[in-house]
């Protein structure tokens, strides 16, 4: 009997190996499929790859590339809206779907004008500063809860400095929660088993978590001690015990 295969995707800013941690616990269940999402690693950022249906249009041509099988979706932030937005579009490829600190979508077009010029900000920030400058302001920023521990700051700056400027800047803007459709409606509409992660010291998406919890009566939800948003750079032993505890039970 072939062996499961997850499907991991990174956050932004991040690289295929943050899964490294999770596919420690993993290895003996499944196969993980870890790619860097488009301008992040080795994968180049292309012309019209400007929303979330192009990059779900991407993806499901990375995996049928790979497998034809049904896959066990797992995502964190950015890679968790790109799942989710997945999920939806392709139902019949995916198996099981896991979200790590990601959000099904704001539901106020107030709060997403607002959201998008905030991140237009950004980018033209990264434009004009530096992608460095932009890092050290951006976690510094409450919902990473990083206070205190300027050694994980630090690591983190130096890992992210290694992206491409001008693809983190359109990254920033082109895939802003802004310019993210709500997708409660098709979360709460999966047929398919759901897991739910988020940071403790993470207020913002610990709201969302008690709210997927409403939305899918049937969906897992865990929240994880002692981090905030970076579960998955600051708690990934935490991420792969409880995901394999969950995929033992599905």
């Amino acid at each position: 009997m072939p062996r499961p295969t997850l499907l991991c995707l990174h956050g932004f800013l991040g690289f295929a190996t943050d899964w490294q941690p999770v596919q420690q616990h993993l290895k003996e269940w499944g196969n993980c499929l870890t790619p860097d999402l488009p301008g992040h690693g080795a994968t180049p950022l292309l012309p019209g790859q400007q929303s979330y249906a192009s990059w779900t249009a991407w993806l499901a041509q990375w995996l049928q590339a790979r497998t034809t099988e049904r896959v066990i979706l797992v995502g964190y932030s950015l890679g968790g809206r790109v799942a989710l937005a997945f999920a939806a579009a392709y139902p019949q490829r995916v198996q099981a779907l896991a979200l790590l600190s990601a959000h099904p979508g704001l539901e106020s077009p107030s709060a997403r004008a607002q959201r998008a010029r905030a991140d237009a900000q950004r980018a033209a920030q990264i434009r004009q500063q530096g992608l460095r400058s932009f890092l050290e302001r951006w976690y510094r920023l409450p919902l990473f809860a990083l206070e205190g521990q300027p050694e994980v700051r630090a690591a983190l700056v130096a890992s992210r400095q290694r992206q491409d400027p001008a693809a983190m800047a359109r990254v920033v803007e082109e895939m802003s929660p802004g310019r993210q459709p709500p997708l409660w409606g098709a979360l709460a509409a999966l047929q398919v088993p759901l897991l739910y992660l988020a940071g403790a010291r993470d207020g913002k998406y610990r709201r969302v978590a008690a709210r997927v919890a409403q939305h899918v009566p049937g969906g897992r939800v865990c929240i994880l001690s002692g981090v905030g948003h970076m579960v998955l750079w600051q708690a990934g032993g935490q991420v792969g015990e409880n995901l394999k505890k969950w995929l033992d039970f599905s």
